[in-house]
Parts: C-alpha cells; structure tokens; sequence
C-alpha cells in the first residue's frame, strides 16, 4: 500500500512540475493546428465569418510574465507517512498555482494601465465594427459574409474568430492573438481546421503615439485592429488549404514595438522585412524583423500576390506610417 502511495506522489509531483513548465497562451485553446479537410483554394471560397458573443474588443497591454514564472526553491515535506506527504504535495500544489495566478493577474492589471490613453476609443470599439472591416481586408474567398451566431451554413464554409489585440508599453505596436477555427459547410461539431494565428504589426515612429491612435475617433487603432485580423484570416485559409514540408527548425530573432525577441520555429516564408513561421506549438506568428519599418523596398510598398500565400508573407497596410 504504501509502495503504491508512493508512486502515486511521483505521478502527482510530476505533474506539478509539468504544470510549473508549461507555457500559458494569451488566447484560451489549442494552439496546435487540427487537420484540416480539403479546403477549395482561398480564392475560389465561399464563406462567413460569426459574430462572437462578446460585444467589445478586447484589448489588453503586453505583459512580460517572466517574473511570474520564477522557479521556486525546493521544498521538504515534513509528514509522518505516504499518506501524510500525498496530502503535503496536493496543498503545496495548489498554493503554488494559486500564487503564480494572483501574481500573473496583478502584472496583467499593471500592464493594461499602457491603454489608459485609450479607454474612450476601446469602449465604442465593438466586434462587429471590427470585423465588418476585417471582412473587406481580407484577399480570401470568392464571396464572404458576416452572419450571427447559430445561423445554418449548408453552402459556405464558416469562420469562428476569437481576437484579442495587445498593446506594447512604448505603445509603438498592436499585437493580434486570434484563434481561428474553420467548419465546413453543413458541420458545426468537427472543425475543419484550428489555429492561433499571432500577428504582429510593425512598430510606429512618432512623438505622440497617443495622439496618433486617437485621432479622429480612433481611426487609426481600429484600422490597424482590421488590418491584422484580415491578415490573420488569410493565414489561416492558406494554411488550411495547403501542405507544408517537412521543414527545419530554427531560432528567429524578431521585433515587438521596441523589443527583441526570439521564437524557436519553421521559417515558412519571408517577405518585405517580415517572417511568417509555426511555432513549436503549431500555431503560425506572422512577425517583423526589423525596427524600420519605414524603409519598406520599392517592391513592398503594394500587397502584390503575396496575400494569404504561405509561401511569401502576407502584407497589409500594417506596413505603413501613422505619421
């Protein structure tokens, strides 16, 4: 009995220790792609993107979590029996989890303060504002459409978008985390596909940002919010309707705002100063890889063919100055 007691505490610290190393995504769900069915073409698509249940867009400042991950020293359990420690490891567990919770919700709260400067724009920003123009950004589909929730799709194939944007804290980049979920015509249980799709705008130059975003409305912020979320889409029916190699592992260097930063993943392909890439968890980050972006080649400055093909990035007006 106490054998068996034993192991089940080797199971359970284990699994403590897998909770304490693994990597908490900003969007709830997967990130590793499903199989995808036959898709047609991104082109030759008929399809409708659904309204989400939430109403406003939610935004959030970029949060740099590493502190909440910090490894804690080891602890001893004093416990008469097997018994006695199982319970010990259990209460250790738990208040462990309960701790990196509260402290990742306090670094959250400390980071939204970047988009105080933008709570009057975000609070008339809602989802179907955004996706109505996220729709005609996007280069996919011979027709497309915005429908509710619960409406029947016998003939087209549907989207379900969860979207959540992120602002850097020199407030020089939106960020977009969508995870993207494909049905095909008729099915509303098995997904055709699902991802998350990361795409990360390039950084913007100017004295006040602030002001820039504001502006009239927010027009640039909500645009911005539209372009990324049509190149998200694009990504995600390419993917979906193509079969990449078998391609190797590499560490890419990449800008956020003002930041470096470093993903270990595929290169699927790369365009114009920016990357396109699958993570080690499947999902797909379309990333820039320099600071100026300003300095686009003459060959950059339209969408060219590029769009919604894995094979060279797709671009947007991302890519443009807000001055």
């Amino acid at each position: 009995m106490k054998r068996l007691l034993l192991c089940f505490v080797g199971v359970l610290a284990g699994a403590v220790v897998v909770g304490l190393t693994t990597p908490w995504n900003t969007v709830a769900g997967a990130t590793q792609a499903v199989a995808a069915t036959h898709m047609p073409a991104p082109a030759n698509l008929n399809w409708a993107l659904q309204l989400p249940t939430e109403g406003k867009v939610i935004y959030r400042g970029v949060a740099d979590f590493n502190s909440a991950g910090m490894r804690q020293s080891a602890m001893l359990y004093p416990a008469p029996n097997a018994i006695g420690m199982l319970v010990a490891v259990a209460t250790h567990a738990a208040l462990m989890k309960s701790g990196r919770n509260a402290q990742k919700e306090k670094i959250q709260a400390a980071a939204d303060k970047v988009l105080d400067p933008y709570l009057a724009v975000l609070a008339d920003f809602n989802y179907r504002e955004l996706m109505q123009s996220g729709l005609s950004f996007t280069t996919a589909g011979a027709a497309k459409q915005l429908v509710e929730a619960g409406k029947k799709h016998d003939d087209i194939w549907l989207v379900l978008s969860t979207a959540v944007f992120s602002m850097t804290q020199d407030q020089s980049t939106i960020v977009l985390d969508n995870m993207v979920t494909i049905y095909a015509p008729g099915e509303s249980k098995k997904a055709a596909y699902s991802n998350t799709i990361r795409v990360i705008a390039d950084a913007q130059v100017g004295p006040n940002l602030a002001a820039v975003w504001t502006a009239n409305q927010g027009a640039a912020l909500k645009d911005e919010s539209a372009h990324l979320l049509a190149t998200s889409l694009d990504i995600a029916f390419s993917d979906a309707s193509t079969t990449s190699g078998d391609l190797v592992y590499k560490t890419i260097r990449y800008m956020e705002g003002s930041a470096e930063r470093m993903e270990r993943g595929q290169l699927l392909s790369e365009h114009c100063g920016r990357v396109l890439l699958r993570s080690l968890r499947g999902s797909l980050m379309s990333v820039p890889v320099r600071v100026d972006a300003m300095a686009s080649p003459a060959d950059c400055t339209g969408t060219g063919d590029a769009m919604g093909d894995l094979h060279t990035e797709p671009q947007q007006s991302m890519t443009k100055s807000l001055e």
